[in-house]
């Protein structure tokens, strides 16, 4: 099953103790963490740039860390490009 949109913005990247889905990203310190996106976005002809180096794909839920900025001309999500692990 795919990750839902939450309404937090972020695509669900986790659970919950309940196996319900959650933004990881976002709990705690967002609204909408744990509460999924009542509407789907349709992301046809949509574009998504990296967070840290700007490179550009199509817009996708099953993009990493992906986050739907409607309101923006692209989306953002996070390709890898200084690896899984360089916040630590």
């Amino acid at each position: 099953m795919k990750s839902p949109l939450m309404k937090c913005g972020h695509v669900a990247q986790g659970e919950d103790e309940g196996g319900n889905p959650i933004c990881v990203v976002c709990v705690g310190i967002k609204e909408g963490a744990k509460e999924i996106a009542e509407k789907q976005p349709d992301l046809k002809g949509r574009k998504a740039e990296c967070s840290q180096c700007n490179n550009t794909t199509e817009s996708s839920l099953d993009l990493p860390f992906f986050e739907y900025h409607p309101e923006r001309e692209m989306d953002k999500y996070y390709c890898g490009c200084k690896g899984w692990n360089w916040w630590l």
